[in-house]
C-alpha cells in the first residue's frame, strides 16, 4: 500500500491507501465516514479521465450480486472522475496464497483446493448465466480468471474479483481488433485469435489456475510474453497424474484444458458438479 501525502478527501471518501493501478484506473483503500463516529471502509476504483470501458464495466457491476463475486456498492463520480466503490474484504489474492506455498514448499491441501474451486466455479456460473432485465441473456465472459483476481477472506469466503474487462451484452465500447484481453499465462487459445469466445473461456482459465494450484508450478509462463503465448498454443499439457494428483481430480483439470472449446466442460455448473462428486467419493472435507 502507499498512503496518500495525508488522507485525501475525494467527494465523500476518505482516501486512506492506494492500493493499485492499472490503465484505467487507481484502485484506494477509502473511508466513507458518517454521523455519530460511522465509518465503513470500502475500496474505491477511480477512473482515469478515459471513461468509455470503465462504464462498461460499472453497467455490469451494477448487475452482479452474488456470494463468490466481489460487491459493488456505489457507482457515481465526484470532482470530475468517475468511480466505483466496493466491499472490502480482508484476506489474501489467491496468487500469494500459491506463492507462499510454493516459498515454503507446501502443496495446496487437496480438501481446500477442491472446496475452493468449486466456490469459485459457483460465482461463474452465476455471472454466466446473467440475465438483462428483459429477460435475455447477457452472455458475461470474465476473460481474466487468475489466481490475482480470486480472493479469499481470513473468514473463508471466496470471492472472483475485477471484472474491468469482461464481455457481456451490457457492453458498448467494443474491444480494438486483434487486441488480447487477459494475462496470456491464463487466457484460452481462442483468445489469442480474432473471433468469438464464449464463457468457456473461463473454464480453461479457471483450468490452468487449477493445475498450477495442485502441481505447485507455472504451466505456460515462460521468459517473455511471446514465449508465454506459444507455450499456451502449442505446448504439450502435462496431466496431473502424473505429478502425483488423485486421477479423477485430475481428469477434471484434463477437461477443462482441452484447447478445443466444444471437448471442454460446457458449463461452469457442470464442472462443479464434478468437483463435488469427486469431494464426495474421495471423503475429502474442507469448511
Amino acid at each position: 500500500m502507499v498512503r496518500p501525502p495525508s488522507d485525501e478527501a475525494f467527494g465523500k471518501y476518505t482516501l486512506i491507501a492506494k492500493i493499485g493501478h492499472g490503465g484505467m484506473a487507481e484502485v484506494f483503500l477509502a473511508a466513507n465516514r458518517g454521523p455519530a463516529g460511522f465509518t465503513k471502509l470500502t475500496v474505491l476504483k477511480r477512473l482515469h479521465p478515459l471513461v468509455g470501458m470503465f462504464l462498461d464495466e460499472a453497467r455490469l457491476a451494477a448487475r452482479l450480486n452474488h456470494p463468490h463475486v466481489v460487491q459493488t456498492y456505489e457507482i457515481s463520480h465526484a470532482e470530475g472522475l468517475h468511480y466505483l466503490a466496493m466491499e472490502y474484504l480482508e484476506g489474501q489474492s489467491l496468487a500469494r496464497v500459491l506463492r507462499h506455498a510454493r516459498n515454503v514448499e507446501e502443496p495446496l491441501p487437496l480438501s481446500v483446493g477442491v472446496k475452493l474451486f468449486i466456490d469459485v466455479l459457483d460465482g461463474l456460473h452465476y455471472a454466466h448465466s446473467l440475465r438483462d432485465f428483459d429477460g435475455s441473456p447477457l452472455n458475461v465472459v470474465h476473460r481474466d480468471i487468475s489466481p490475482g483476481n480470486l480472493f479469499i477472506t481470513y473468514e473463508g469466503q471466496v470471492k472472483i474479483l475485477d471484472f474491468g474487462i469482461a464481455k457481456a451484452g451490457t457492453q458498448l465500447n467494443e474491444t480494438v481488433a486483434g487486441q488480447v484481453k487477459g494475462k496470456f499465462a491464463y487466457i484460452a487459445p481462442e483468445q489469442a485469435t480474432p473471433g468469438l469466445h464464449d464463457h468457456r473461456a473461463d473454464l480453461w482459465s479457471l483450468g490452468v489456475v487449477m493445475w498450477e494450484a495442485f502441481a505447485g508450478r507455472r504451466l505456460f509462463k515462460g521468459d517473455s510474453e511471446v514465449l508465454t503465448l506459444h507455450n499456451t498454443l502449442t505446448s504439450q499439457i502435462v496431466s496431473l497424474d502424473e505429478t502425483g494428483i488423485p486421477a479423477p481430480l485430475a481428469a477434471i483439470v484434463d477437461r477443462s484444458l482441452q484447447r478445443d472449446p466444444m471437448s471442454r466442460y460446457q458449463s461452469a455448473q457442470e464442472m462443479k458438479e464434478d468437483l463435488e462428486n469427486y469431494m464426495h467419493d474421495a471423503g475429502l472435507r474442507a469448511s
